[in-house]
């Protein structure tokens, strides 16, 4: 294991000094400080018409629920488009600097290197969200009052939708040739997966839970409203080791050829 700690510590930093990595750490920063302020600006204005009877039916609005919901669930829309920049780069950069094969030749299990490369984009997933947690403070300086409960299940929700995606990701990666490929093919399995919801809404019977049960934002959905069920992370859970088990058998084909 401490092999795959050494992938997954060489990787991290790669992002962090490549194009790609700087890119989605300022793009991603931007995108969320703009949700967040524009979320904010809307609950003042609304809380204020409140105040004055103008809008009656939302006084009371909570700010937790009407700011942090909404947060987390513009946040995973973003997720579709920058997930694949991270991912696209895992195995099929490797394949086109013909480092891979250098890569096989070190005292390091397929395993390790699987779970090194996953590990790696996951820490950079968390720097991604570290300044996020700056809106906490700021919101508790300006005077509001904060639910710890649906902030902290939603960031838990987020986390486990965000490895769930890269997990996905590192699998296209680990099976294509080239980081464009593997970029589009990760962005429209993401976009049809995310669809799923939609599709089963106009759909009746037994098939239209199915496919409403394959949705990752049917089970992302509760976790911005503070819920936490159960069936949710294991579903996540699940997806996240599935396609890593399919990420170790596309490394461990090498092993079948000639």
């Amino acid at each position: 294991m401490k092999h795959a700690f050494t992938v997954a510590r060489k990787d991290f930093l790669s992002y962090l000094n490549s194009w790609i990595g700087v890119f989605v750490l300022g793009f991603f920063f931007l995108m969320a400080g703009l949700f967040f302020y524009l979320l904010v600006m809307t609950y003042v204005r609304i809380s204020m018409n409140a105040s004055q009877s103008l809008y009656p039916s939302v006084e009371g609005l909570g700010l937790t629920r009407f700011v942090y919901s909404s947060y987390f669930l513009n946040l995973s829309v973003v997720l579709l488009f920058f997930v694949p920049l991270l991912t696209m780069r895992s195995f099929a950069e490797e394949k086109r600097h013909q480092t891979l094969e250098l890569l096989f030749t070190y005292p390091l299990s397929d395993f390790e290197i699987v779970w090194g490369k996953y590990l790696g984009m996951v820490w950079f997933f968390e720097l991604m969200l570290l300044p996020t947690a700056v809106t906490i403070p700021l919101v508790i300086w300006a005077g509001g009052s904060i639910d710890w409960g649906p902030v902290v299940v939603g960031y838990l929700g987020f986390w486990l939708l965000g490895t769930a995606y890269l997990s996905l990701g590192l699998f296209v990666s680990s099976i294509s040739e080239n980081q464009v490929v593997s970029a589009m093919l990760t962005f429209a399995t993401l976009i049809f997966l995310w669809a799923l919801d939609w599709v089963a809404g106009v759909m009746t019977g037994p098939w239209a839970a199915f496919v409403s049960a394959l949705a990752p934002i049917r089970h992302y959905r509760e976790f911005p409203l503070g819920i936490l069920d159960l069936s949710h992370i294991v579903y996540f859970c699940f997806f996240t080791l599935f396609f890593l088990f399919l990420s170790l058998r596309a490394v461990e084909t090498r092993n079948w050829k000639g």
